[in-house]
């Protein structure tokens, strides 16, 4: 009996042992095989796919059919004063003296593609736009021009207007001229020694969303404070806007140009009824 016992012992073992030889050696070949397969994958290029490229895409017109009828024919040639005054609020001759004051900072540059925008209508499309408040979409199919064109035509004349014309155009009298002023100031109203008239007014703003209530004015509506002051002809000679629409009508004047130089204007002294009044402002 124990030989037999140690018979079955030992084949036993021998068996166990061979099943882990035959384990080991599939690992092997499996291991060998798949590094074949890496060589010949490596070796053997694949199939490349080509796929075509989308179709390049034509344009279905150069330039959009615009009419220029309305500015060159009717404007041009049949508005009257009166429709100057409507449109682009001024005169005809007050438009042609603003185009030679600006004709150095809107000047078109040479382009070979098409004809420039002349310089007579660049203004005319920037004062139609700030004198109405029409969309951009409507200015530009009135002239017959893009609506790209009509937003750098205003960036071009406001930048252009700060930079040069303003400072001829609104500028403090001389002691003549406020003298003038004066005269026709109290012949016409019986009121002496008043060379300017002073109030305010706000401008509506798109405010930053930090410091928002700043800008808030007591109608409840964000704006820029506008301080203005003008003469008996009701031109301007004086502006200040920069200060936001919760600040008071004081507060605004003590923070412009005009409180800080106020020691620079025309001082002339005239008999008012036994008394020696000095040129003043009144609001």
């Amino acid at each position: 009996m124990e030989h037999d016992d140690v018979f079955r012992r030992v084949i036993l073992f021998f068996v166990v042992t061979i099943l882990q030889i035959q384990t080991k050696l599939f690992i092997i070949f499996q291991m060998l095989n798949r590094g074949r397969q890496q060589d010949e994958n490596f070796l053997i290029p694949r199939t490349v796919t080509l796929v075509p490229p989308p179709p390049a895409k034509t344009r279905s017109h150069w330039m959009k059919v615009r009419s220029k009828d309305w500015w060159e024919r009717i404007v041009l040639l049949e508005f009257t004063d009166q429709e100057w005054k409507q449109n682009f609020r001024m005169s005809r001759a007050s438009f042609m003296k603003l185009c030679s004051l600006m004709e150095s900072y809107k000047t078109p540059e040479d382009v070979t593609v098409r004809a420039a925008v002349p310089v007579v209508m660049r203004i005319a499309v920037v004062l139609y736009k700030l004198g109405s408040c029409a969309e951009y979409r409507v200015v530009a199919n009135q002239f017959g021009i893009s609506k790209s064109s009509i937003t750098k035509f205003v960036y071009m004349f406001c930048k252009g207007m700060v930079q040069g014309p303003i400072k001829q155009l609104i500028r403090a009298p001389t002691e003549e001229e406020a003298k003038e002023i004066a005269r026709r100031f109290e012949a016409s109203h019986h009121i002496p020694q008043i060379m300017g008239l002073i109030d305010g007014t706000h401008i509506p703003i798109l405010p930053p969303s930090d410091g928002y209530k700043d800008f808030v004015n007591r109608k409840g509506w964000p704006s820029y404070v506008l301080q203005a002051v003008v003469d008996d002809k009701f031109r301007f000679w004086n502006i200040s806007c920069k200060m936001p629409g919760s600040a008071h009508d004081a507060n605004a004047l003590r923070q412009s140009d005009l409180f800080k130089r106020a020691h620079l204007l025309p001082k002339v002294r005239k008999h008012v009824f036994e008394w020696r009044e000095p040129l003043e402002m009144t609001a």
